[in-house]
């Protein structure tokens, strides 16, 4: 029998509704039976939401779509004389996706791999130390071998997967770069560093650095990967909340590293109406714009950043492109970077139009064949699994294209 290690305990089953801040989620349990305590009543909101702990700090676009399934975990609060009662009294530790439960909570990933690829690892480990310090800095492990070799672990729990392809991070971590920039410090002075990736789910046939949300991250790790070891495992987790080893070694693919600092590629510019208007646009004279959410297509072949953070200010800029007579009339202004080597700006552009999209006749699409690449969605883009799964098949799978075997 493969060897296993507990991650959560499924105690109450739930949908998520929504997520006010990183660390706080709204659920709606599936049955009152765990819920029945005055302690636990005093949490309920008025309609029946159950505040909820995320230990995930993470975007989490594909799992925070309202309905997903969740696992909530009973916390073990103690109580502390003269301090304020706990917010939370639910941790949302999992869900289920794609026919996959996936662990919610990264640190637990430390255990898994302690338990479950460690042995691989290091068979023949001596001495195994969690949060190992050196200087003001934190390791999740430090090992030493038979032969008295130190050996320094970082552990990243990678739940970004998606067509076949794991991605790490979810979202910019600069705190995952410096790591990175120690290792390979302490690399030089004797110790054997290794980034091992704890893939959460999806059998994927590579990882690949996160070039679109973190490309910061992506150079880093192609350039230390000559002075340390990056190598990646998946787990397999139940719905009993324990996981066992599914795989010791997934491809890690670093040959991203070079487009991931050239800053190119293409871009959807999200935006919201609160009310009706009518905005002069340019050349295009005035145009009548319903309330609601739009999304703009377009795209940079160099300094990417720069003009999505342009497109995103409101002020102090000269109107340029057809979106500059919008911004100013909008709110909720959120950029979607697709890092490539090709321009996805018409395919972006046609990929909104097929998720029920509606144009805005010639707008941002003068130098192109396209009718448009402004659409009206029927919805908020972060709350639609049509428009996230957009995003993601351009960052896993079209963004790949050139490279894909």
């Amino acid at each position: 029998m493969s060897q296993s290690v507990r991650l959560f305990n499924p105690d109450q089953e739930a949908l998520f509704v929504s997520r006010p801040n990183r660390f706080l989620m709204l659920a709606r349990p599936r049955s009152e039976g765990s819920s029945t305590s005055s302690a636990d009543q005093q949490v309920h909101h008025r309609n029946g939401l159950v505040p909820c702990h995320c230990p995930n700090p993470g975007r989490m676009l594909e799992f925070c779509l309202p309905g997903a399934e969740l696992f909530l975990e009973k916390r073990q609060v103690v109580p502390v004389p003269g301090s304020p009662a706990p917010k939370t009294l639910w941790t949302a530790a999992a869900l289920r996706y794609h026919g996959s439960v996936v662990c919610l909570a990264p640190v637990r990933m430390n255990k898994a791999a302690q338990a479950l690829v460690f042995p691989w690892m290091f068979p023949e480990a001596r001495q195994i130390v969690p949060e190992f310090f050196i200087g003001s800095f934190r390791f999740d492990f430090m090992v030493v071998d038979r032969d008295g070799m130190r050996h320094l672990v970082e552990v990243k729990s990678c739940s970004l997967v998606e067509h076949e392809v794991a991605m790490f991070p979810d979202a910019p971590s600069l705190r995952a770069s410096r790591h990175l920039d120690e290792l390979v410090l302490l690399a030089g002075q004797g110790y054997h560093c290794h980034v091992l990736f704890m893939i959460a789910h999806g059998h994927p046939q590579r990882l690949v650095p996160n070039l679109h949300t973190d490309p910061a991250f992506a150079v880093a790790l192609s350039r230390a990967a000559a002075a340390i070891d990056v190598r990646a495992a998946e787990i397999h987790l139940g719905e009993n909340g324990l996981a066992t080893l599914a795989r010791d070694e997934v491809p890690v693919d670093l040959s991203y590293g070079s487009l991931a600092g050239q800053d190119r590629g293409s871009y959807l510019i999200t935006l919201q109406l609160a009310e009706p208007a009518t905005v002069a646009v340019g050349a295009l004279g005035p145009i009548e714009f319903e309330a609601g959410w739009y999304a703009y297509a377009g795209s940079a072949q160099r300094g990417l950043s720069s003009r999505m953070a342009r497109h995103l200010r409101k002020t102090r800029k000269t109107r340029h492109w057809h979106l500059d007579y919008l911004t100013p009339h909008a709110s909720g202004l959120e950029s979607w970077p697709v890092a490539s080597e090709r321009n996805l700006e018409c395919e972006l552009a046609k990929a909104l139009r097929s998720i029920g999209g509606r144009e805005v006749p010639g707008f941002g699409s003068s130098d192109c064949g396209c009718s448009s690449h402004l659409f009206r969605l029927g919805s908020a883009p972060r709350s639609d699994p049509a428009f996230i799964g957009l995003i993601l098949r351009f960052r896993h799978v079209l963004a790949l294209f050139p490279v894909l075997p």
